[in-house]
């Protein structure tokens, strides 16, 4: 019986595999501490938007600074046309999409482009094109809120939100609540979430 040796092979081997293993690197340099970690995904060639929720407003839109972005009631959705050229814009800055937009928590397929009379392009959502105000500043900002009577924060779905409740998306005005997340201190949608709430 030649047992032995064979044990003692075994044995060797299995020092020698652990001791591979344990100075190998991962493809590309040296392993990262505790583990292979993915590549960030590249988003650069995108612009970028998100949805942020308060007690409120509910669920709404933001650009990758955390500023609300707002619709206006004398722009037209279908087809998409801005009327809010000049000093307008000024004030109120069309959200430029030179770069493919995307959204997290709003449906892609709703996301569109305008081009503006200046060629610049500008994001549409559900038709409407999109602004952001000169007078928000900072993440929370909502000071272009119901400015006017004719501008309002954008809802993930495209509505505008009056009184912390999404409008419906027609052209006109309406007093009727469309289904929105229910506001309160969750930090997730309500039951009944609008069309494009998050999980896009």
């Amino acid at each position: 019986m030649r047992r032995g040796p064979a044990i003692t092979a075994l044995a060797a081997l299995a020092i020698s595999l652990t001791a591979c293993g344990s100075t190998q690197t991962p493809p590309g340099g040296a392993a990262a501490p505790g583990g292979l970690q993915a590549k960030p995904a590249d988003l650069s060639g995108m612009n970028n938007y998100f949805i942020a929720n308060n007690d409120q407003m509910g669920w709404f839109v933001t650009n990758d600074e955390g500023l609300p972005l707002y619709r206006y009631d004398k722009d037209v959705p279908k087809p998409s046309k801005s009327n809010c050229e000049g000093e307008c814009a000024k004030a109120w800055k069309p959200v430029l999409a030179d770069k493919t937009p995307m959204a997290t928590g709003v449906d892609p397929i709703s996301m569109g482009v305008l081009t503006r009379p200046d060629g610049t392009k500008q994001l549409t959502i559900q038709g409407w094109p999109q602004y952001t105000f000169a007078e928000d500043k900072v993440a929370g900002d909502m000071k272009g809120q119901g400015k006017g009577g004719v501008w309002f924060v954008t809802a993930p779905n495209g509505a505008k939100i009056t009184g912390g409740k999404a409008q419906n998306n027609s052209g006109k005005s309406s007093s009727k609540p469309s289904t929105s997340p229910s506001s309160g201190t969750a930090q997730t949608p309500q039951s009944d979430p609008p069309p494009a709430a998050p999980g896009y």
